[in-house]
């Protein structure tokens, strides 16, 4: 035997062993989830813990240059970057705040217009006229698509017309036949012919 075919024999075994199947009890494989699932959640909770620790570390870091920075400067430097802290902070809540009062005043107009309020986060926009002329556009389209929906709802479908011969043929097959098939139609069947014809 050749080396390849050596190889493939030993390969060739090792599939037969993997295929013959290991039964397990109820108990071996609650153990092996049980594992699966321990495995699992000390790795989660090992990540947890190191994002956790890397932004404690950040944001510790940041409290400290701030700290030194305040303890370098003048009294009068420190009272000042003092305010602008809170000045930031305040248009940060200022401009939260604006936020929900203009959700919250589109989720009124979309009610009061017979609209699904769950639209809401779509329409916002940074001001009162702006959700006004978008809560506008979106009923028009809105109303135009259910129009659509339930008209292609009720078109329905043409009803087959069914001769004594056992052809079946719409009104709209029969509009769109040319000249032979017409005439094809009237010589097998003139009832059905008739019938379409009007």
């Amino acid at each position: 035997m050749t080396e390849e075919e050596l190889k493939l024999q030993k390969e060739k075994e090792e599939l037969e062993k993997k295929e013959e199947a290991k039964t397990f009890t109820e108990e071996e494989v609650a153990k092996m989830v049980q594992a699966e699932t321990d495995r699992k959640t000390t790795k989660a909770l090992e990540t947890a813990r190191e994002k956790w620790e890397k932004e404690f570390k950040e944001k510790l870091e940041a409290e400290k240059s701030e700290a030194e920075k305040l303890g370098a400067m003048t009294a009068d430097e420190r009272a000042k970057a003092e305010f602008e802290a809170e000045r930031a902070q305040f248009e940060l809540d200022r401009k939260t705040y604006q936020l929900e009062k203009l959700e919250l005043q589109t989720v009124k107009e979309l009610s009061a217009e017979g609209l699904p309020t769950s639209f809401s986060s779509y329409i916002m926009a940074d001001k009162a006229e702006d959700i006004s002329i978008n809560i506008k556009n979106f009923k028009s389209k809105w109303e135009q698509a259910l129009s659509d929906a339930v008209e292609e709802k009720l078109k329905g479908k043409t009803p087959l017309v069914q001769s004594s011969t056992g052809i079946s043929i719409t009104k709209e097959q029969f509009n769109k036949m040319d000249y032979k098939a017409r005439v094809e139609l009237m010589e097998k069947d003139s009832a059905l012919y008739e019938a379409l014809k009007k």
